[in-house]
């Protein structure tokens, strides 16, 4: 989904990934001193805010990813084919074709499976309880039943029919996932779509973004549109971006036109302890994922307090030279597939010029050195955590040739152990050194925790 929509929390910041990009030294030692290179604040002395929703929108996108196959559940408006059939004499093969057709409906059903003000059901309790569970759009289900009292046709009443069932469609509720396509229109003051050379004037568009309703992880309105949709069908919802809009300033306070249509429809999981257990190894409770997620939101804020408020000195000039290599070697790859210069490369991918692109790396690495500096002894990688992490990466990229390119075990090891050593010692240590230096920083730093102001569906689930 794209920013422009969604108002996401980015937990594992850009900074810390960054750290471990392909831009580094040969010699692990090369930062040994950075005192003569770079200043860092004293982030200890900061306080960070941490945000409830920040951490609930966190939670929403967790669960998005996690979300299985629509199956209708009780109170869903849905549109069902039904077919009724009689059998014409008891001797007839039930799964013959001798068999004489009823009814045949194509309708509308709200609040499915529920009773009606009057304690009665909209079609019948046993037809309407046979919908629940079932998958839209799939093959029809056939049932044997005494229809009763309450059936929705008189004439039928107390028959023994068989019913043929198919969910062609359901409307989106709160609690769905959707996929959906969409477009974003700048509109007048009058609601049109403004047009420019001509043509539609559009700031967004999108043939597959999801979209937790409920979660709160879109604009409120737009949000609140999706409510009542069906698949397939297009729906115009006019929305108002937030008066401060950091994914895009331009948008900030602005009204505008979406054209929605509803691609298909799923179930997120329920958010309890079963979820994170299944999910999420080492962690068992609900409570300790949250606390997870504090850890590394904390860690983004401190992340981007450092890096906003480091001061560079100077970059050191053989380590820039070495970094620019590594850089013609290792992105120019990237560039030539694409058939582009790699200053127009690095422009695409990264929306900056070579020069800053090659300190931007430089700085995050002078960054974490000088902090390992200062953490001392508890985040300097050891021997075996250095051999475990080799390891680890040879497995990795073992599996990945094994399935993605359909090599042998043993080719597949020895090409995994080729591609590590490449890598070199340099990106092993600042792997194990990054990773130790994460799980340190939380525990020394004050974080004041500002209350949740909206509610969220999964909450509820959960209770």
């Amino acid at each position: 989904m794209k920013k422009i929509i969604c108002i996401f929390l980015v937990l594992i910041t850009v900074f810390s990934v960054c750290a471990c990009s392909c831009i580094r030294g040969e010699n692990k030692y090369e930062y040994e001193d950075m005192t003569e290179y770079i200043k860092l604040p004293n982030y200890k002395d900061h306080t960070y805010s941490v945000e409830v929703d920040s951490l609930k929108l966190a939670v929403g996108t967790y669960l998005m990813q996690y979300s299985s196959e629509y199956t209708v559940k009780r109170g869903d408006r849905i549109n069902v084919d039904l077919n009724f059939y009689e059998i014409l004499d008891p001797v007839v093969d039930i799964k013959g074709n001798e068999i004489t057709e009823l009814k045949s409906d194509d309708l509308w059903l709200e609040n499915v499976a529920t009773p009606t003000v009057d304690g009665g059901y909209q079609i019948s309790y046993l037809i309407e309880n046979n919908m629940i569970g079932l998958k839209i759009g799939a093959a029809a289900i056939t049932r044997k039943l005494t229809l009763a009292d309450d059936f929705y046709k008189e004439e039928y009443r107390g028959k023994e029919i068989f019913v043929d069932i198919k969910v062609n469609n359901v409307a989106v509720d709160v609690g769905d996932v959707l996929l959906a396509s969409y477009t974003g229109y700048y509109i007048d003051a009058d609601g049109k779509i403004v047009q420019e050379n001509g043509k539609d004037k559009i700031f967004d568009e999108s043939d597959s973004s999801s979209f937790y309703v409920g979660a709160n992880l879109a604009i409120d309105e737009f949000e609140e549109g999706l409510i009542g949709m069906t698949i397939g069908v297009e729906k115009d919802i006019y929305a108002t971006f937030p008066s401060e809009y950091e994914p895009a300033p331009e948008l900030a306070g602005q009204r505008v036109l979406f054209r929605v249509k509803v691609k298909s429809l799923y179930t997120p999981p329920v958010y309890d302890d079963k979820f994170v257990t299944t999910y999420f190894s080492g962690i068992k409770t609900v409570a300790e994922f949250e606390e997870k997620l504090k850890e590394e939101y904390v860690l983004s804020l401190v992340y981007d307090y450092i890096s906003e408020n480091a001061h560079v000195i100077e970059y050191p000039k053989a380590e820039y030279k070495a970094a620019l290599r590594q850089l013609i070697e290792i992105e120019g790859v990237f560039a030539e597939n694409m058939n582009v210069t790699l200053d127009k490369y690095i422009e695409q991918e990264y929306g900056m010029t070579r020069d800053a692109y090659v300190k931007s790396n430089m700085k995050t690495e002078m960054i974490f050195y000088s902090l390992r500096n200062i953490l001392g002894d508890a985040v300097i990688p050891t021997d075996t955590e250095l051999k475990a992490e080799r390891d680890a990466l040879i497995a990795y990229y073992k599996n990945s040739y094994m399935q993605n390119d359909g090599l042998t075990e043993t080719v597949a090891t020895t090409e995994a152990k080729e591609f590590v050593d490449a890598l070199g010692e340099s990106y092993i240590y600042e792997q194990v050194l990054y990773s130790k230096i994460d799980k340190v920083i939380p525990t020394q730093v004050e974080i004041e925790m500002i209350p949740a102001t909206k509610s969220y569906v999964f909450d509820a689930k959960a209770e």
